[in-house]
C-alpha cells in the first residue's frame, strides 16, 4: 500500500540559486511525486520580482548536492512507518548525474504569490532506487529572502 509523506524546510534564507529539495530513491521502492510549492515567509515584502522554478528527474548515478541540511520526510498518516527514501534541502552546490537530466516542469512567479505545482494523476514523476527528484529554484532572489518549501511524495513497494 502507498504511503505518502512530505520534505519540507521552513523560514530558509535564500540569497542563491539552489536546490530546494532533493529525494533520492530508495532500494526496492518507488516514489511519486505529488506536488512541489516554494511560498515567501518574510513579516516584511522584498522588493517586487519573480523567481524561476524547476522540477529535474535525475537517473543513473547521482551525486547530491551540497551546502544545504537532510530534512527527515514526515508522514501524513501518523500510522504509516517512517519513509525508506532520503531527502536533501537547500544545497546550493546542485546535484548532478552521470545520465541524461530531464527537465519535467518550468514555471515562473511573482516573489508574492509563490509557487505552486499539482501534477495530475498519470502524469506524476516517477523515481526508481538511486535516482532522484530535484526542486530547483533557478533564479537568485536580489537580496536574501525568507522561503518555505515542501514536496509531497507517495512511496510504494518493498
Amino acid at each position: 500500500m502507498p504511503r505518502n509523506y512530505v520534505v519540507s524546510f521552513e523560514n530558509v534564507a535564500v540569497a542563491a540559486a539552489q536546490d530546494l529539495l532533493q529525494v533520492k530513491g530508495a532500494a526496492g521502492k518507488t516514489l511519486r511525486i505529488l506536488s512541489q510549492r516554494c511560498k515567501l515567509y518574510d513579516n516584511t515584502l522584498p522588493a517586487a520580482q519573480s523567481l524561476a522554478f524547476r522540477g529535474r528527474f535525475l537517473p543513473a548515478t547521482v551525486t547530491d548536492g551540497s551546502g544545504g541540511s537532510t530534512p527527515t520526510p514526515r508522514q501524513t498518516d501518523p500510522g504509516d512507518a517512517a519513509a525508506s527514501f532520503t531527502a536533501l534541502a537547500n544545497n546550493t552546490v546542485k546535484a548532478t548525474t552521470s545520465g541524461t537530466a530531464l527537465t519535467l516542469t518550468e514555471g515562473g512567479e511573482h516573489i508574492y504569490n509563490g509557487y505552486e505545482k499539482i501534477f495530475a494523476a498519470g502524469r506524476q514523476p516517477v523515481v526508481g532506487p538511486s535516482e532522484s527528484y530535484v526542486f530547483e529554484l533557478l533564479t537568485a532572489p536580489q537580496a536574501s529572502t525568507h522561503l518555505s518549501g515542501e514536496v509531497e511524495v507517495e512511496e510504494s513497494g518493498g
